[in-house]
């Protein structure tokens, strides 16, 4: 479900016909994040820590309002909750798209999530719930702590589902951390944000399973 926001009425109206005309409109962050309790938890309770992360960050995004903002034709809405697609890699060493809905907490999640894993395994498809645009685009690169970020685009300027990257964890100190990296589309979210997802992020992070 999505409610429509009036353009005329909304504070980020001037920005948001500012950047909407843009060729390239989208913008990334990307920002280390602890997952020190998050890798605890999992390896104490075996749980997959890649959807332990992606728990947190449904989580996260969810309680940014700009995370669900979405341009629709003309309008802009507001959907009452978003929901995921993340690459997954196939045994071939190819990679292929699944979903994943929110759950009530993360045993639940990681069950269902597993699950959801291996069916989409099977199915080795691109094509995953691709007329929807209440979702968040997921990929993970277990391979390298990156620092910078680029996706792959159509350069369609009026997609403005954002997409989210977890990278390889690193050891910091007596923290371990992980590289995560945040693309918007300028018209329906800034900087601001973008922030505001991360605070958010290290919040579920550091408070899963308490």
């Amino acid at each position: 479900m999505f409610s429509r926001i009036d353009l005329e009425t909304w504070p980020r109206r001037d920005t948001y016909f500012f950047f909407k005309d843009f060729a390239d409109p989208f913008f990334n962050i990307c920002a280390n994040v602890d997952v020190t309790r998050v890798r605890s938890l999992c390896r104490q309770n075996k749980l997959s820590f890649s959807l332990a992360c992606l728990f947190c960050s449904q989580r996260a995004a969810n309680s940014v309002a700009e995370f669900r903002h979405r341009m629709l034709g003309g309008d802009v809405v507001e959907f009452d909750e978003i929901h995921a697609t993340q690459t997954i890699l196939n045994d071939d060493q190819t990679f292929s798209f699944c979903y994943f809905e929110n759950a009530a907490d993360v045993f639940e999640y990681d069950k269902a999530g597993s699950a959801s894993r291996e069916r989409y395994k099977q199915l080795r498809t691109f094509d995953v719930e691709s007329d929807r645009i209440d979702l968040i685009y997921y990929s993970v690169i277990p391979w390298v702590s990156f620092t910078a970020f680029k996706h792959a685009s159509r350069m369609d300027n009026r997609q403005t589902v954002p997409r989210i990257v977890f990278g390889k964890t690193f050891t910091d100190g007596s923290m371990v951390k992980m590289p995560v990296s945040v693309e918007g589309h300028h018209a329906v979210m800034d900087g601001i944000h973008v922030g505001r997802y991360f605070q958010a992020l290290q919040h579920e992070m550091s408070n899963l399973g308490k």
